[in-house]
C-alpha cells in the first residue's frame, strides 16, 4: 500500500501507467474467465443431454421390445410382432429424416443461445429456481 503511494508521490505518469497496466490485465483475465464459463456451461449442457439421451434410448429400446412381445401375442406370431416394430422404427426414422433441417435448426439455435446468453439471464434463471 505504501509502495503505491510512493509511486504516486514520485511520478504520477509512472503511477498512471501502473494503474492502466493493472486495469488491462484484469480486463483480460475477466474475458478469459467469461469464455471459460461459457465453455463450461456448454460442456455441462452436452453432458446432461448425453445422459438424458442414454436414458431415453434405453427406455425406447425396452418399450419397443415390450410392444413387440405384445404384438407377437396379438398376431400370434413372434415374427409378425417384431417385424411390425421394425416397420414402426423405419417409419420413425423416415420422419426424422424429413424433419432433419428443423431439428438441426432447433439444436443449433439452442447452442447459439447457450454461447451468447448474458450474465443477467443466468442470474434470472438462478433466482427463478
Amino acid at each position: 500500500m505504501f509502495q503505491n503511494q510512493n509511486i504516486l508521490l514520485e511520478n504520477p505518469i509512472t503511477a498512471l501507467k501502473a494503474y492502466i497496466t493493472r486495469y488491462i490485465s484484469l480486463r483480460v483475465q475477466e474475458v478469459r474467465l467469461e469464455a471459460l464459463e461459457r465453455v463450461v456451461n456448454v460442456m455441462g449442457y452436452l453432458i446432461y443431454a448425453s445422459v438424458a439421451f442414454l436414458f431415453v434410448f434405453a427406455m425406447f429400446c425396452f418399450g419397443a421390445l415390450g410392444l413387440a412381445e405384445f404384438l407377437s401375442a396379438v398376431f400370434e406370431s413372434k415374427t409378425m410382432g417384431y417385424l411390425s416394430i421394425a416397420g414402426l422404427m423405419l417409419l420413425f426414422l423416415f420422419v426424422l429424416f424429413l424433419f432433419k433441417k428443423n431439428i438441426m435448426r432447433f439444436l443449433t439455435g439452442k447452442f447459439i443461445w447457450l454461447l451468447t446468453k448474458s450474465r443477467d439471464e443466468d442470474e434470472d434463471e438462478i433466482k427463478s429456481t
